[in-house]
C-alpha cells in the first residue's frame, strides 16, 4: 500500500494514509469491498474539530463539549462517528465519538487531536492547541488592601489607616489562594512599613485561612474569611488585636487579572 502524507490546503486536516489504487479488496470479515466506490465517496474528505476551539478555556472537572465533523469533498457533513481523541498533556485521556461531553481532562494547557479512519482507508487528523483546563476560580488577582486601626496609648487616642496593593494567586485546581499586600502605617511618630501574607483555602467560593501581619517587630497571624466568584471577584476581611492597645480592621478586594498561571513561581 502506497503511504501518502498530505495536508489539506485551507485547514488543519491531515491525511495520514490511504489507498489510492482503487479496485476490489476484502474487509476484515472477508467480504468484498469496492474500493473505487469508497474512494469516490470519501476522497477529498476533511476532518474539523468544532469544539473546543483553539485557545479555549475548559472548566476543570466540569463537563465540556467535544465535537468533530468529517466533511465530504462537497462540503457537506458526513454521518461518521468513528473518531478518536487524544491529548498531548494527559496520556490517560481518550474519547471515542463525534460528539460527547466529558469532564475528565487534567489541568494544563493541551493540544487535542481528533483522528478518523475513513471507510476507504484514509486516516484524517485535526489538532487544536492552547486549550486551557483549570478551575473556574484559578488565576492571578490584583486589587487593594485597606487597614484602619484605633486604640489608646497612655491616654492618647490613636486613629490611623493605610491602603496598599494586593496580589493573590489561586492555583489551577482552585483549592489554594496565596498572596501578599503591604501598606505604610504612621504610629506614634513612626512609619511602619507593614506587610500581610495570605494563606487561604477555597471551598467552592468560600475563602478561609490566615493573614499574617508583619509589624516589623513581630508577626501576628489572624484568621480571615472571604469570598471568590466564578466571574473573578475576590473579597475578604479580618480583625486583629495588637498587644492589647491597638485594634486593627482589614478589608481586601481584588479582580482576576489573568487565568494564565505560567509566569507564577
Amino acid at each position: 500500500m502506497l503511504a501518502l502524507v498530505l495536508f489539506a490546503c485551507n485547514d488543519n486536516t491531515l491525511l495520514v494514509d490511504g489507498d489510492p489504487s482503487g479496485g476490489t479488496s476484502m474487509d476484515d470479515s472477508g467480504a468484498a469491498v469496492d474500493q473505487a466506490a469508497l474512494d469516490a465517496e470519501w476522497d477529498g474528505a476533511r476532518l474539523v474539530i468544532e469544539s473546543p476551539a483553539s485557545a479555549a478555556f475548559l472548566a476543570f472537572e466540569e463537563p465540556s463539549t467535544f465535537s468533530a465533523v468529517v466533511y465530504g469533498a462537497d462540503g457537506e457533513p458526513k454521518e461518521f462517528d468513528g473518531i478518536t481523541w487524544a491529548s498531548d498533556q494527559d496520556s490517560e485521556w481518550a474519547l471515542a465519538g463525534a460528539l460527547m461531553e466529558d469532564a475528565s481532562l487534567e489541568v494544563g494547557t493541551h493540544a487535542l487531536t481528533a483522528e478518523a479512519l475513513l471507510p476507504n482507508g484514509d486516516r484524517l487528523a485535526y489538532t487544536v492547541g492552547g486549550v486551557l483546563v483549570q478551575s473556574v476560580y484559578a488565576g492571578v488577582y490584583v486589587g487593594d488592601l485597606a487597614i484602619t486601626a484605633s486604640g489608646d496609648y497612655n491616654g492618647q487616642a490613636l486613629s490611623l489607616g493605610c491602603s496598599g496593593a494586593l496580589t493573590i494567586v489561586v492555583d489551577a485546581e482552585g483549592e489554594a489562594a496565596v498572596g501578599e499586600a503591604g501598606c505604610l502605617l504612621s504610629l506614634l511618630g513612626y512609619d511602619l512599613d507593614t506587610s500581610y501574607l495570605f494563606d487561604l483555602e477555597n471551598d467552592e467560593g468560600a475563602l478561609a485561612g490566615t493573614a499574617s501581619i508583619d509589624l516589623q517587630w513581630f508577626a501576628l497571624p489572624v484568621e480571615t474569611t472571604g469570598a471568590l466568584t466564578v466571574d473573578g471577584e475576590l473579597t475578604g476581611a479580618f480583625t486583629a488585636d495588637v498587644a492589647g492597645f491597638l485594634a486593627m480592621e482589614g478589608s481586601y478586594d481584588a479582580t482576576r487579572l489573568t487565568r494564565d498561571l505560567s509566569t507564577v513561581e
